[in-house]
């Protein structure tokens, strides 16, 4: 949380080689997709290679934030497109397994 007590997000969109790498830190929960999204459907407008979600700085993670996440997944999958999450901190690791979305992802656990 920021200092007036409201959930923060940073997120941060590098080209490396062919890959995009979208870094994404803090809390991603209601308050906080809408950045994520946009970030995301504009990269799925652009005529970029596979996407890898960085999600190392990210310390919190809401049903909405995973439904961001699949139905991004779903968008560029079917442009033939990869997507994929890395290095997922413990605790959002495991709300994704809890989920049953571990097998839907590609995760990469290195950083």
């Amino acid at each position: 949380m920021d200092k007036d007590g409201s959930a923060a997000i940073a997120v941060d969109v590098q080209h490396d080689g062919g890959t995009v790498l979208v870094t994404i830190e803090g809390e991603l929960e209601f308050g906080t997709v809408a950045s994520l999204r946009t970030t995301l459907s504009d990269l799925a407008q652009a005529d970029d290679g596979p996407i890898v979600v960085d999600l190392a700085g990210l310390r919190f993670i809401d049903s909405t934030g995973l439904s961001l996440l699949v139905q991004a997944k779903q968008r560029f999958t079917a442009q033939g497109r990869s997507f994929r999450l890395r290095s997922p901190s413990g605790r959002v690791h495991r709300v994704i397994e809890i989920s049953g979305l571990s097998e839907l992802f590609e995760l990469d656990e290195t950083s």
